[in-house]
């Protein structure tokens, strides 16, 4: 996949998340919004969306199927496997990347979710740059790698999916913001979730 780079408002550091779903509905095309054009409008930190929602997904009762969270964890990191070797953009199948959501149901997740998108945004900036600058963002990815693989057996054992999914969700949050306090937060979780998977299994 081909995404050229362009200027969007996902640079900007007041409102990193509420700006991830109005460069979404930006993009609308006869009223549906691709995949292809979500990843073209999220430039460089496209990961990080990714991350926020397949995390979310993975984390919370949607993913009640069994084995659903294993294999979100697997898409998870196949998606970080391809950040840390330094592709911009993730790879993704012709076929997913036609994908698509209707504008209209864009804007209802904006209008349902801008309260507690707009009270996260107002805890997350730029900062610590030291702590969300590329080397750590490639750091960052092997990380989520490792987390999306012990989704797998944390799937087998109710509720504790939820730790891996939810640190990687912190990641998103701190490559899209390029926030490193946010960032040091994920690498915390991370190695609590390490802990947890070493004592338990």
């Amino acid at each position: 996949m081909s995404v050229s780079r362009q200027s969007n408002s996902v640079a900007d550091g007041d409102a990193p998340l509420e700006s991830i779903v109005d460069d979404a509905i930006a993009q609308s095309e006869n009223g549906r919004v691709s995949l292809r054009a979500l990843l073209r409008a999220w430039d460089d930190r496209s990961y990080g969306p990714l991350f926020i929602v397949l995390g979310f997904v993975g984390g919370t009762p949607l993913a009640v199927i069994p084995g659903a969270a294993a294999v979100v964890g697997v898409v998870i990191a196949i998606l970080a496997l391809q950040m840390a070797l330094g592709l911009n953009h993730p790879w993704l199948p012709d076929i997913a990347l036609k994908q698509s959501i209707s504008e209209e149901k864009l804007r209802e997740v904006r209008r349902k979710m801008d309260k507690p998108l707009r009270f996260i945004d107002h805890l997350i900036t730029e900062r610590w740059t030291w702590a969300a600058g590329e080397a750590m963002r490639r750091a960052a990815a092997i990380f989520v790698t490792a987390l999306g693989i012990l989704m797998i057996p944390f799937d087998a054992v109710p509720f504790a999916v939820a730790a891996p999914a939810w640190t990687i969700v912190l990641f998103g949050v701190a490559i899209t913001a390029r926030d490193g306090l946010v960032m040091s937060l994920a690498l915390a979780g991370c190695l609590a979730v390490g802990f947890i998977a070493v004592r338990a299994f």
